[in-house]
């Protein structure tokens, strides 16, 4: 009997780990996940932020989930940005850049104005697929609009968070480029 349940056991662990990994399966498809690291705390202005936005969305409006890191901490933006989990980042300049050279930033030329946003432009990297029928990509270096100055949101002057540092960004992985676009209207806007 000892045996067989030896035997048995790698199978129950495997199966119990199957069951606790289908249970973290990404979030719910109307949802807006928004990921906050600043070098000051904005877990002050979560909550309002959040109200502000479905506000001004209406109500076709997702979800909106806001993660706010209370400390900066380079390591845990790399996870972030990794875990694909998130819609909208706002980080630090710097961050902004460094990430946008190896295209973690998609361009927002398309939707905004890129003289009214000249801090945001700078040379990054943007995925292009090496041929029409391949699925690989390259990343080309061009200079877009890829990052919004939080200094210049009428929603977070109007919530008092002014950080002349913080930009938000879209990155490629966000589940919806329109949502996310809509929401990053809302918060200029």
């Amino acid at each position: 009997m000892r045996t067989g349940l030896k035997r048995l056991s790698p199978w129950i662990i495997g199966m119990l780990t199957l069951v606790l990994l289908a249970g973290c399966g990404g979030r719910d498809k109307d949802s807006f996940s928004i990921f906050i690291m600043d070098k000051g705390d904005a877990s002050v202005i979560r909550e309002e932020l959040a109200q502000k936005l479905k506000d001004k969305l209406g109500e076709q409006a997702p979800t909106i989930e806001i993660s706010v890191s209370p400390l900066y901490n380079q390591q845990k933006l790399v996870v972030e940005y990794a875990a694909g989990e998130h819609d909208l980042f706002l980080l630090p300049e710097e961050d902004m850049k460094l990430y946008g050279q190896n295209g973690s930033n998609l361009p927002l030329d398309d939707a905004f104005d890129k003289k009214t946003y000249a801090r945001g432009v700078f040379e990054g990297g943007v995925f292009k697929k090496k041929g029409q029928e391949e699925e690989e990509t390259d990343v080309s270096k061009e200079t877009h609009l890829f990052g919004i100055p939080v200094e210049q949101m009428k929603m977070f002057k109007e919530l008092k968070y002014n950080s002349k540092t913080l930009f938000a960004t879209v990155p490629p992985r966000t589940s919806n480029k329109e949502e996310a676009i809509k929401v990053l209207k809302a918060l200029t806007e």
